[in-house]
């Protein structure tokens, strides 16, 4: 089973789903086990759920007002936080 350091060297793997079959069993294995890594990787995907928000503020140049893109954005940020990897 891997360890914390492992883990958390890995976690951009585990998130993009680039990861082979035996070392994601083991992401698995260490994350059902680890409250600390399950956080940290929470907060990770978090992380770049806002990150992608961000990016797409900026491509979109929303404006104070637009209630629709805003729903949107916390639709998506919502559904990021409650995803589960």
């Amino acid at each position: 089973m891997l360890n914390c350091r492992e883990v958390a060297e890995r976690a951009e793997d585990w998130l993009d789903k680039d990861m082979g079959t035996w070392r994601s069993f083991q992401m698995r294995m260490h994350l059902a086990v680890c409250k600390g890594c399950s956080r940290f990787m929470s907060q990770m995907r978090l992380t770049r759920g806002l990150t992608d928000v961000a990016t797409d503020l900026e491509s979109n140049n929303l404006r104070d007002g637009d209630d629709r893109q805003i729903d949107a954005i916390l639709s998506r940020l919502h559904d990021e936080k409650n995803s589960k990897g």
